[in-house]
C-alpha cells in the first residue's frame, strides 16, 4: 500500500513524530528535480505539443487545425491528479498540417504548416487562417523575435531558417542547418536557438543568421527556452529522453557551456515546449517508444500510476523561500488584434506531436 509521510509540528514539551497517513503518495512526472525548481502536471491527457496563450493567459494547444483552450484553474481530476481541463475547442478553417505555433507581437497566432506560415485571429476563432505571401512550407519550429518578426524553419533534412516580417510581408533566408531543425526559440537579446533533431546539437544564431555557438549534447534536445534577461546567458531544453537540461554560457553565449539536468527520470518523450505569461517553462511529455532514449509505454507518471497518456508539465523556478521567480523568458502581453496595435509580446514556438510520431517511429 502506498502512503504519504507528513511532518507534524509539535508544541514545546510534547513529543514530535512523523505521522503516516493512508492514501496515495504524490507522484511527480520527474522523479528527480533540482530543488531550485518546482513541477506540476498541468494538463492532460487531451493535449498536444504545440502551445500558445490567450490574452487572458489561458494555455492553447494545437492538434492539426484544432486548437484547444484550457481552464486557468484546476477544474478537473485525471488519474488522481488535479489538472486544467479543456474549456473550448476551435476548428480553424484553412489551417494546414504541421506542428509549430507562436504568439505574435501583434496579437495574432502564427502557425507553420504545409501551406506556409499562416496567421490565426484569436479574437475571432471562426475566421479562416491566412497564409502569408512569400512564406514557405514547414512543420516544426517557429518563434517570435522581440521586434515582432517571426522566425521559422522549413523542417527539411538540411533545414533552412527564415525570418518573416508580418508588416512588410518579406521572407528572408538567414541560415541553413546541417540537420533537421525541430525546436527553436528567440531570446530577449534577439538571438535564436535551434535544435538539431538528427545530430544532437544546439546552435545559437544572431537574428541575421550568424552562428554564435554550436555544440553537441548527450541528450536529444527539442523544446527550448532562454533565461529571462538578456544579460543572463542561460538556455534550457526539453529532451527526448525524459530530461530537462540547463546550459550556462560565457559572455554573449560563447564558449563551451556548463551543462546540467534540472529534471530527469520521467521516461517520457519530451517534445516541444513553451514559456507561459507566468514565466514558467511548459514542457510536453508523450509516449514515443524508445525513440532517442525514451521509455516505451511511458507518457505520464500520474498519481494513480504510469501510462502512455500525454501531458503538459509546468516547471517554475523558486527562491529559497519557495516563492516562484521569473526565470524563463517571455515578453508576454498578447493583445487582441481587433483591439490593439503592435505591442511588446510574443512567445516560444511549439507544435503538434502526432505528425512527428508518424515520421519518427
Amino acid at each position: 500500500m502506498s502512503f504519504t509521510i507528513r511532518l507534524v509540528v509539535c508544541l514545546p514539551a510534547l513529543a514530535c513524530a512523523l505521522a503516516i497517513v493512508d492514501g496515495p503518495a504524490r507522484a511527480d512526472q520527474f522523479p528527480n528535480i533540482d530543488p531550485n525548481y518546482s513541477q506540476e502536471i498541468y494538463a492532460g491527457p487531451n493535449v498536444a505539443a504545440g502551445m500558445a496563450w490567450t490574452s487572458s493567459g489561458h494555455l492553447l494547444t494545437r492538434n492539426g487545425n484544432v486548437i484547444r483552450e484550457y481552464n486557468p484553474t484546476q477544474n478537473t481530476t485525471h488519474q488522481g491528479n488535479s489538472v486544467h481541463g479543456v474549456i473550448a475547442t476551435y476548428t480553424i478553417t484553412g489551417l494546414g498540417t504541421g506542428v509549430g505555433m507562436t504568439n505574435g507581437l501583434d496579437g495574432y497566432i502564427y502557425a507553420i504548416t504545409n501551406a506556409g506560415l499562416q496567421r490565426i485571429n484569436p479574437s475571432n476563432w471562426a475566421a479562416p487562417a491566412v497564409t502569408l505571401p512569400g512564406s514557405v512550407a514547414g512543420q516544426y519550429g517557429v518563434t517570435t523575435l522581440p521586434d515582432g518578426r517571426i522566425a521559422y524553419t522549413d523542417s527539411g533534412t538540411l533545414s533552412n531558417v527564415y525570418i518573416y516580417d508580418p508588416v512588410l510581408l518579406t521572407n528572408t533566408l538567414i541560415h541553413t542547418s546541417a540537420a533537421l531543425v525541430d525546436g527553436m526559440v528567440a531570446g530577449p537579446g534577439g538571438n535564436i536557438a535551434i535544435t538539431g533533431q538528427t545530430n544532437q546539437t544546439i546552435t545559437i544564431l544572431t537574428n541575421t543568421g550568424s552562428v554564435v555557438n554550436s555544440f553537441g549534447t548527450t541528450h536529444f534536445p527539442d523544446g527550448l527556452a532562454f533565461s529571462s534577461t538578456a544579460s543572463t546567458t542561460t538556455l534550457y531544453s526539453n529532451n527526448n529522453d525524459g530530461t530537462v537540461s540547463r546550459y550556462v554560457f560565457g559572455a554573449n553565449f560563447t564558449g563551451i557551456p556548463t551543462i546540467s539536468d534540472i529534471a530527469w527520470g520521467s521516461g517520457a518523450y519530451g517534445d516541444l515546449a513553451s514559456v507561459g505569461p507566468d514565466c514558467a517553462f511548459y514542457v510536453s511529455q508523450f509516449e514515443n517508444g524508445s525513440y532517442h532514449g525514451a521509455t516505451p509505454g511511458v507518457g505520464t507518471n500520474w498519481n494513480n500510476g504510469t501510462n502512455a497518456e500525454p501531458s503538459i508539465v509546468r516547471i517554475a523556478a523558486i527562491d529559497r523561500n519557495g516563492l516562484e521567480t521569473c526565470e524563463f523568458y517571455t515578453p508576454y502581453v498578447t493583445p487582441e488584434p481587433a483591439t490593439f496595435g503592435l505591442m511588446a509580446s510574443g512567445l516560444v514556438a511549439f507544435g503538434w506531436l502526432a505528425a512527428k510520431r508518424r515520421r519518427r517511429r
